[in-house]
């Protein structure tokens, strides 16, 4: 089974439910790939510790999960969710029903680091036919003057910025020079949702930038879906 991409999407969802934010998804996923199970990725304010809410499926993705994170000191409950969007997009996207769709809830105020972990904890799920989609959703009443677009600069410094300090960390694990103190990232809390899913999704991609940078617009109230792709 071939390893599936990671998708870093910026949109509100609403949007995505008309004719064109359903064909826009359906573009994402390369059609000669099999997706057996869709684990979306998400953050809200607040909150004690991330949460996995089972969407669909017998729940043996939400259980594994949670045994996963569990041996990383990572504390996670299993709920239920009446929620069926996130379903019904993940059924857009692959236009089959999936064996089981999850939605990993995170919380905000935890450092990067711990952020990267999850991502790196869940990273293997891309060989084992599951389809992870860090979903960033934005406010559909239009309260988003100070988000930043996948496409902003901003954001984009960011990732390369996070993708020199990757690079520095491995050429000094190689150096004779290496000892004390840690180049990765620094422990203060991440208060941005948005800066939480993107710390999840770059580690979920190999601590690398992304290999591809898409937009499109869904209809005349100027929504728009855009976001990156770990192809690799």
């Amino acid at each position: 089974m071939s390893k599936l991409p990671v998708l870093y999407l910026s949109c509100e969802t609403e949007a995505l439910t008309g004719p064109k934010g359903q064909e826009s998804l359906r573009r994402l996923v390369p059609r000669d790939q099999v997706v057996d199970s869709v684990a979306f990725i998400t953050s809200e304010e607040g909150g004690a510790q991330p949460n996995i809410l089972h969407q669909c499926g017998e729940g043996v993705l939400a259980r594994r999960l949670q045994s996963d994170m569990k041996a990383r000191g990572f504390e996670v409950a299993v709920n239920g969710s009446r929620e069926p969007g996130l379903k019904l997009l993940a059924e857009s996207m692959i236009q089959l029903v999936p064996a089981e769709v999850i939605e990993l809830r995170l919380n905000t105020g935890m450092a990067s680091e711990h952020y990267r972990e999850i991502g790196h904890c869940i990273e293997a799920l891309r060989d084992q036919g599951v389809l992870l989609i860090c979903l960033d959703r934005l406010d559909a009443n239009g309260n988003n003057a100070s988000y930043h677009q996948p496409h902003d600069s901003y954001i984009r410094n960011l990732i390369r910025q996070w993708e020199d300090e990757q690079r520095w960390v491995n050429a000094m694990s190689n150096s004779s020079l290496r000892g004390g103190g840690s180049y990765a990232t620094n422990g203060s809390p991440v208060a941005e949702p948005t800066l939480c899913i993107l710390n999840t999704a770059f580690s979920l991609g190999g601590m690398k930038a992304p290999q591809r940078l898409f937009g499109f617009s869904l209809n005349q109230n100027r929504q728009s879906l855009a976001g990156y792709g770990w192809m690799q």
